[in-house]
């Protein structure tokens, strides 16, 4: 079962176990990038690292078949593995992973060889300047390159790899720093450089990545970074959270102040609705997180969030139950998403077919009335911006149909006070609430709503 942990354009982590494999679709996946656990006794929060051999070779058949499962018949994948582990005696385990990959299904294609230089925090000697049982430890792990069916993608897509990346990434050794665990606060950090070589050499733009063990969120930033969809699958929700916030702060970074702008500050808060759909909130609940997720994420202060939530309510994405309380319906949302204007070209055609007068008072141009068009049914109930859904209203029945359930409800709220004032006989506030309600009968202002019931 799905749980979407975080979403924003481009980008999905579900916080759950790439054991389940109902977690995504079946062939809806262009490219897999991962590191899993390596079995050294590394301290994940959520996942046992040292287990015996034999129950991490099943664990890892059982996490390969679901990416198996979830692959198109083009799909590649890029395994990042260790070479061999002497931690608990000597193992082969990029070839036994490797073995079992095929085993499931997947074809070999290559493997690539990253320096990662590290050779300096080496430990374990064996047996220090004897021959008797000296370690040989390489400071080196593999990329293994696997694909489902196909390695050729028959449909062409857009490649976004230049030149000289494509002559350097094609030689199979690979020489960057790995990445600090200290610096991104995971146990298993590695480098940025690596996910983006694999997405810029095996994928197209807009292609599928997924990241079935997604850690610290490494391979969701480079997808973003270069406009592919991501699919992340990470099981502890503290790394979730790391990689969310790791992801707002290095794309704030690239691409300057890409967060600093009213819509990223919208899809926050949405962010914060989705999370919690058809509950009603009101507006402190919101505001509270809202304020210290964006100064966690930014740095910066969200000035004026009730301003952006009242937005997303006249945008159609929040639906108000009462003063200062909103709710988000995903059914009511997927109506509203895609709201329907008029072209110029067709409010023209209204505008002719209505001999550019009001369709309420007769009033036009002529009489120097300004002039709309509006949607009959209203864009977000389902309306749509066709001509037989259009109409011509002068400035104040445009006003007043774009307003009618504010006036609607200010006008029963005095027809309920009055009769309270009636009860009480207090006079003058009677003939206050009178004149109110003429006013609203004088100007022709919800008239269906009758108020004066003994006359």
């Amino acid at each position: 079962m799905q749980c979407n942990f975080f979403s924003y354009k481009n980008i999905q982590l579900y916080n759950a176990s790439c054991l389940d494999k109902n977690i995504l679709d079946k062939e809806s996946v262009d490219l897999i990038i991962t590191s899993p656990p390596y079995n050294v006794g590394i301290d994940y929060n959520s996942n046992e690292d040292s287990n015996e051999y034999k129950e991490y070779l099943e664990f890892s058949r059982q996490w390969m078949h679901n990416c198996y499962i979830w692959a198109k018949d083009t799909a590649r994948f890029c395994l990042n593995i260790p070479l061999d582990k002497n931690k608990g005696g000597q193992q082969s385990v990029g070839a036994d992973l490797i073995s079992i990959a095929k085993d499931i299904g997947w074809k070999y294609h290559s493997s690539i060889v990253w320096n990662e230089g590290n050779i300096s925090r080496r430990t374990a000697w064996g047996s220090w300047l004897s021959a008797s049982a000296p370690y040989v430890i390489a400071p080196v792990e593999l990329i293994v390159v696997l694909y489902k069916n196909e390695w050729k993608k028959k449909i062409k897509g857009k490649s976004d790899i230049i030149k000289e990346e494509f002559m350097a990434w094609t030689n199979g050794l690979w020489s960057f720093n790995g990445e600090s665990k200290k610096r991104i606060g995971h146990p298993a950090p590695f480098p940025r450089e690596l996910p983006k070589r694999c997405i810029k050499l095996f994928s197209f733009v807009g292609d599928i990545i997924c990241d079935p063990f997604s850690g610290s969120g490494t391979t969701m930033i480079e997808a973003h970074l270069n406009n592919r969809n991501f699919i992340g699958i990470e099981l502890d929700k503290e790394y979730c959270n790391l990689s969310i916030e790791r992801f707002y702060k290095t794309i704030q970074k690239e691409n300057g102040d890409i967060f600093m702008n009213k819509n990223s500050q919208l899809d926050l808060i949405m962010e914060f609705f989705k999370k919690n759909p058809n509950r009603d909130i009101s507006h402190p609940e919101v505001v509270d997180w809202v304020v210290k997720e964006w100064e966690k994420r930014t740095g910066e202060v969200f000035r004026d969030p009730d301003r952006g939530i009242r937005k997303l309510h006249e945008k159609g994405y929040l639906q108000k139950i009462s003063k200062g309380v909103y709710r988000y319906d995903p059914d009511f949302a997927v109506l509203r998403d895609d709201l329907e204007d008029f072209t110029p070209q067709l409010k023209k055609q209204i505008l002719e077919r209505d001999n550019y007068k009001c369709v309420i008072c007769g009033m036009g141009e002529k009489e120097g009335v300004e002039l709309h068009v509006d949607h009959i049914k209203p864009k977000d109930l389902g309306g749509k911006a066709t001509l037989e859904n259009g109409q011509t209203l002068c400035s104040k029945h445009n006003f007043l149909k774009k307003n009618l359930k504010q006036t609607e409800t200010g006008k029963k709220m005095f027809i309920r006070m009055l009769e309270i004032a009636k009860k009480s006989n207090e006079k003058d506030l009677i003939k206050f609430l009178e004149e109110v309600l003429n006013v609203y009968e004088k100007y022709d202002i919800n008239g269906h709503i009758i108020w004066k019931k003994d006359k």
